[in-house]
C-alpha cells in the first residue's frame, strides 16, 4: 500500500505495514555477543508465548476500521480487534522483557547508585567501567518485582495496548474529507474489498521482527526475526 504515502506531503517514510506488540524491549546493545543472545531469548519466548496463548478458533489478527490520529506514528492505520490470544501474547512479552527489566533497573539505581551517572540532559545511565577492578554491588531481591509484574502487565494490556496495523507515518493534519475518499478508494483497490471498515480480513501467523527503532524510520534495524505459525 505504498501508494498511500504519495497522498501525504513531506515524503512520509516507507515501511512494511505491521502490528506493534510492544516497545522498549530490553536488549543489551553495547556488547554484540549479548545482543545476539538477548534477541534470540526474546524471539524464542515469543514463539513459546504464542503457543501457550488461549486458542479461541479465531485468527490472531483481524482488521477493523481505517482510522487516523494527530500522532505521527498513528497517522493512518487499521484498527485490529483485541483477540484474547493477541492480548495475552502482548501482555506476556511486556511483562518479561519490558516491565521486569525496567523495574530491576530502577531497583538497582536505588541499591547501587555508585554504578550510575546522570547525563547533561538528565537521563540516568550506567557508568562504563574504566578499570578491571570490581565495584562492590549491593544484592537485589527481585522476588517482589516478579510478584507485581503480572499485575502491571495486565494493567498495561487493558489500558495502553491498542493493536493496529500501521500504514502511514506523517505529521500532516487534518485529513480532509476528499483525501479520506481517495485513501479509502486506494485501500479498496489494493485489498479488493468493498468496505474498508468491515473487510473481515484476518490472518494467523506471519513474521515476528525485533526492530531497533532509533533515528529516522529509514535507519531502523531489524535485530532478528522468526516465523510464527
Amino acid at each position: 500500500m505504498s501508494s498511500l504515502n504519495t497522498l501525504f506531503p513531506g515524503q512520509p517514510p516507507a515501511f512494511e505495514p505491521h502490528v506493534t506488540i510492544t516497545s522498549n524491549v530490553a536488549i543489551n546493545l553495547n556488547e554484540p555477543d549479548k545482543t545476539r543472545d538477548d534477541v534470540d531469548k526474546v524471539l524464542g519466548a515469543c514463539v513459546a508465548a504464542l503457543r501457550a496463548s488461549p486458542k479461541n478458533g479465531e485468527n490472531l489478527i483481524t482488521l477493523g476500521k481505517v482510522d487516523s490520529q494527530r500522532k505521527y506514528f498513528k497517522k493512518l492505520y487499521f484498527e485490529a480487534y483485541r483477540d484474547p490470544s493477541l492480548v495475552s501474547f502482548a501482555q506476556i512479552i511486556r511483562e518479561l522483557f519490558v516491565i521486569i527489566p525496567q523495574e530491576m533497573e530502577k531497583e538497582e539505581q536505588k541499591r547501587n547508585p555508585q554504578l550510575f551517572t546522570t547525563t547533561p540532559d538528565g537521563a540516568i545511565t550506567r557508568k562504563k567501567s574504566k578499570s578491571k577492578h570490581t565495584v562492590k554491588e549491593n544484592p537485589i531481591d527481585d522476588s517482589e518485582i516478579r510478584q507485581k509484574a503480572p499485575k502491571m502487565a495486565a494493567e498495561w494490556a487493558a489500558t495502553e495496548f491498542h493493536p493496529h496495523l500501521s500504514l502511514v507515518y506523517s505529521e500532516f493534519h487534518p485529513i480532509s474529507n476528499a483525501m479520506w475518499r481517495t485513501i479509502r478508494t486506494r485501500i479498496q483497490d489494493y485489498l479488493d474489498v468493498e468496505d474498508v471498515d468491515n473487510s473481515g480480513l484476518s490472518w494467523d501467523g506471519g513474521v515476528l521482527k525485533l526492530i531497533l527503532c532509533e533515528g529516522d524510520v529509514a535507519d531502523w534495524v531489524v535485530l532478528g526475526s522468526v516465523d510464527i505459525h
